[in-house]
């Protein structure tokens, strides 16, 4: 049963990214697609995501996803903003993927091997 709900999950996946597949398709045939920008910004970004600005900065300060810092003058300081590079992203986003076998092993509880020490002899 289990089975057939992954099979089913999966396929309506495959229907979803097929009818996007078309719908870039019709555009590039009709001519109203323009080319993405390969910078893009935390704006950008968090909603291609559907993310916050927050969560996405959090990602960027440990370095977990990569980008270029600018820093501008704004009044008496510094305004600090990001651009991410879409092959950057890209990478990020696949280095986040996981098969289903190591998302089961991720779950599994450790447990410990070692024998009892007996005090009592």
């Amino acid at each position: 049963m289990a089975n057939e709900t992954d099979d089913i999950l999966a396929n309506g996946e495959v229907l979803r990214v097929l009818q996007q597949i078309e719908e870039h398709l019709a555009a590039l045939r009709n001519g109203a697609h323009a080319a993405a920008s390969q910078w893009l910004t935390i704006d950008e970004v968090a909603e291609e995501l559907q993310l916050s600005q927050d969560t996405l900065e959090r990602l960027i300060a440990p370095g977990q996803l990569k980008a270029a810092e600018l820093t501008t003058h704004a009044g008496r300081g510094f305004r600090r903003r990001y651009r991410i590079h879409r092959d950057w992203l890209d990478a990020y986003l696949l280095g986040t993927v996981r098969s289903k076998a190591q998302k089961r092993r991720s779950r599994r509880r450790v447990t410990n091997d070692r024998p009892g020490i007996d005090f009592i002899e």
